[in-house]
């Protein structure tokens, strides 16, 4: 399926986003950027930034003890954590602590999501790093496969709490099932990937993520070339691994017929695994990885 980006599509997505009062991207991201592009990043000048911020320290200290970050040890200061982590995986740690501030609730769908979404972040880097060969020469890198998966469905929470009708959308939002974008379209006028990207670029994530997100859902035979193919296909990947996981967990109440067994959905997908340098085998490589790496942080 071919997905048709409208100007009535774009502007219904903006009107959505207008609407949503998420700030732009935080400043302690845009400190930590500038600290990054030094040529010896001052760790203190970044610990005692987020560290004036109680409630944004108490939410990072959180993320970062969280299983998805797999540190030895429990962390107790911004500091110490800085020191454990480095700065590039810091930033991480901050993106994801302001996208819960902002969007996390308590309810088992809100649990469902931030487990999927990170599911796939995680996903996203390893299979990134594991590829690096492949993917060098797009420029693509493993901390724009994180932001990708984490990102991804961003406006999932947001479409659910704008209307209660969207809540049976979201399973499959969260899987491959292509047609959900017409779905969605006749529901609110756009999609979750057009929203998700166009809320992502308030946040200031870079253009390649964008895009990724907005055509996480297209076949690969309909992206052009000026589009970020290779990480599209990768969270196209990363996406599936993350929904059969939570599957497997008991976090995702159904897999989509047709799009659980792994065979076929190389079969599907072919030409994504094909942008990718990869095969069936392959496939089932990276799953048992994956699943040994995420069932060894619950």
């Amino acid at each position: 399926m071919t997905q048709s980006f409208n100007e009535h599509r774009i502007s219904q997505a903006k009107k959505i986003v207008g609407k949503i009062k998420l700030p732009a991207q935080p400043g302690i991201v845009v400190e930590i950027n500038d600290e990054l592009k030094q040529e010896h990043p001052d760790f203190s000048r970044i610990a005692k930034l987020v560290s004036q911020d109680a409630s944004m320290a108490a939410r990072v200290i959180n993320v970062i003890n969280s299983p998805f970050f797999g540190l030895s040890q429990k962390v107790s200061s911004i500091t110490q954590a800085l020191t454990l982590m480095g700065l590039e995986n810091f930033k991480k740690v901050i993106l994801t602590a302001c996208l819960q501030e902002k969007l996390g609730g308590s309810s088992e769908e809100d649990e469902v999501f931030w487990a999927h979404s990170l599911h796939t972040a995680v996903a996203a880097e390893s299979l990134a790093k594991s590829i690096q060969g492949v993917l060098i020469p797009d420029g693509v890198t493993p901390d724009q496969a994180y932001m990708a998966g984490l990102f991804h469905d961003i406006s999932i929470p947001i479409l659910l709490k704008k209307s209660a009708d969207y809540a049976p959308f979201t399973p499959f939002a969260m899987s491959h099932k292509l047609d959900i974008i017409e779905e969605e379209d006749k529901l609110v006028g756009s999609d979750h990937c057009v929203v998700g990207g166009l809320l992502a670029r308030s946040w200031s994530v870079p253009d390649p993520v964008c895009k990724a997100i907005i055509h996480h859902h297209a076949s690969t035979s309909s992206l052009h070339k000026d589009l970020p193919v290779k990480l599209i296909s990768l969270i196209k990947v990363a996406d599936y691994i993350s929904y059969l996981y939570g599957y497997s967990i008991g976090k995702m109440d159904r897999i989509i017929e047709g799009e659980w067994d792994i065979d076929e959905w190389a079969d599907l997908h072919a030409q994504t695994l094909e942008e990718l340098h990869l095969g069936p085998e392959d496939l089932y490589d990276f799953k048992e990885e994956i699943f040994e790496r995420l069932d060894s942080e619950v």
